[in-house]
């Protein structure tokens, strides 16, 4: 190990440097920063619980466009790193690995495209993201993206420059149709295999990402012939009809002036000015290089790529949430990379001054996500409470209902998700009722109310369900989510 090292260039330092600079960022305060939010826990519970019961559902969670689910995925990944590290919180800490792997890979992408100064500009830019640091700590499908649309991109680049055998082009198309799963806003990737037909003219390699992308979804294919096609028949439906409900404005004008500037700055934590700068200097640059003839090939393959992704989210009728959007934030990295390495002026690097100023602005925003998550520490604060008030008891836990469905929330999960982690949780146990602000059905020889539950110890489990009241647990959430087709019959 000592001569390995011995051996290691400055840039091989600079970049582990940079890589436990990231790793600390996402890792710092663990696990108190983890969002104990209603589908953060929803989705921990189902990686946990399938793991439990050594399942992998055959699809994934509903989207909130309709009444139509994303790929499994997602569900997969997590399960399999709990079967391989069984502790609550590896779904969150997977997320955060994976993150770490995600500044190694925009490193690779960047010595692609412009050597070791623009590998190691690049990685540092991830590394410091308070967006990437924000989505390493919040447990949600659309924060799993940003791995594969890096590695998608990656694979894109090694192909663009080298001859490769048809199964790395497979593999192009099976990561793109994996992000797909997990949210289809990332089939604007498809562009990728597009571009390399255009620019290879190699029909039977694209024959093979093709393929790649349907391999991708044989879980869901499976679901809907057994489901009288319940996914397909609604995003159609959506299409068709469903998508004008959720029609939001968007003129050009808004588009280019307002939206691309805030989602650039988001991506640093700078101020929209600023974001502005670093788009008019790229634009500029790129712009100069090709007039100059001196623009990289496989960069203005991405260019290309970004612009037509550019192009069809203008078009889109819903809402542009950020989140859902991760899978463009590699091409705001690496523009934003490139513009700084190149923009230089007798060999002096003068947009390396832009790393300072995205460094002093972003810095107030990184500090506050090292914090704890308030509403994670208010959880054990109350489950806390709860052992104190009721010492060596292990709970059954009740949800109110409204015309007696079930009434999930952030709280009643993240109850769920404490007591479980310390063993403190029993079918059988001390019955609680979890209070929240819903019409509560009328019960009675309640004792009293304790840290946002209601004491049921009086009453019998049949009673307390026939006052309207839902049993929680685990296996429970994992069956509404993960299985509830069974139930349904769609």
């Amino acid at each position: 190990m000592i001569n390995f090292l011995k051996k290691q260039k400055i840039e091989f330092y600079i970049f582990l440097a940079i890589l436990i600079l990231g790793a600390l960022l996402r890792f710092y305060n663990y696990p108190f920063r983890y969002s104990l939010g209603e589908e953060t826990i929803r989705d921990a519970v189902i990686g946990i619980e399938g793991a439990r019961q050594l399942q992998f559902p055959l699809t994934g969670s509903f989207s909130s466009l309709g009444p139509f689910t994303f790929g499994p995925w997602y569900a997969y990944q997590l399960i399999i790193f709990h079967l391989i590290f069984p502790f609550a919180y590896s779904p969150w800490t997977y997320l955060s690995i994976i993150s770490v792997i995600y500044i190694f890979i925009m490193y690779k992408v960047g010595r692609i495209l412009g050597g070791e100064k623009l590998g190691l500009v690049l990685s540092l830019l991830v590394a410091i993201s308070p967006a990437q640091i924000i989505s390493a700590t919040h447990l949600t499908s659309h924060n799993n993206t940003n791995l594969f649309a890096a590695l998608a991109i990656w694979i894109f680049l090694i192909l663009v420059s080298k001859n490769k055998s048809g199964w790395w082009n497979f593999l192009l198309g099976f990561v793109i149709g994996i992000g797909m799963n997990l949210h289809f806003q990332m089939g604007g990737l498809l562009a990728l295999p597009l571009a390399l037909l255009f620019y290879k003219k190699n029909y039977r390699k694209f024959i093979f990402s093709a393929f790649g992308v349907v391999c991708s979804f044989i879980p869901m294919l499976i679901f809907e012939m057994n489901n009288h096609w319940f996914t397909t028949r609604n995003i159609l439906d959506y299409l068709m009809h469903g998508k004008n409900a959720a029609y939001v404005p968007n003129r050009w004008l808004f588009y280019i002036r307002d939206f691309w500037p805030s989602f650039w700055s988001d991506a640093f934590g700078v101020p929209v000015w600023f974001g502005n700068i670093i788009i008019v200097t790229f634009i500029g640059l790129t712009a100069w290089l090709i007039y100059k003839k001196k623009l990289p090939k496989n960069l203005l393959l991405l260019i290309a790529v970004f612009l037509l992704n550019f192009i069809l989210l203008r078009y889109y009728w819903g809402q542009k949430f950020f989140g859902y959007l991760n899978f463009l934030r590699p091409f705001v990295f690496i523009f934003t990379a490139f513009a700084i390495i190149n923009l230089k002026y007798k060999k002096i690097y003068i947009g390396l001054l832009a790393i300072f100023f995205i460094v002093y602005f972003s810095f107030p925003r990184v500090l506050s996500e090292l914090k704890p998550d308030p509403f994670t520490k208010k959880i054990y604060e109350k489950v806390d409470n709860l052992e104190q008030n009721y010492p060596n008891k292990k709970f059954a836990l009740y949800t109110c209902a409204k015309e007696y469905e079930p009434s999930y929330n952030a709280l009643t999960f993240a109850m769920l998700f404490v007591l479980e982690k310390r063993n403190k949780f029993d079918e059988n146990g001390y019955n609680l009722g979890l209070v929240r602000d819903c019409i509560n059905p009328k019960t009675k020889d309640v004792e009293r109310e304790v840290s946002g539950t209601i004491d049921f110890s009086k009453l019998s489990k049949s009673a307390i369900l026939e006052a309207g009241w839902q049993p929680l647990s685990f296996s429970q959430i994992y069956d509404s989510y993960a299985r509830w087709w069974f139930k349904m019959q769609p």
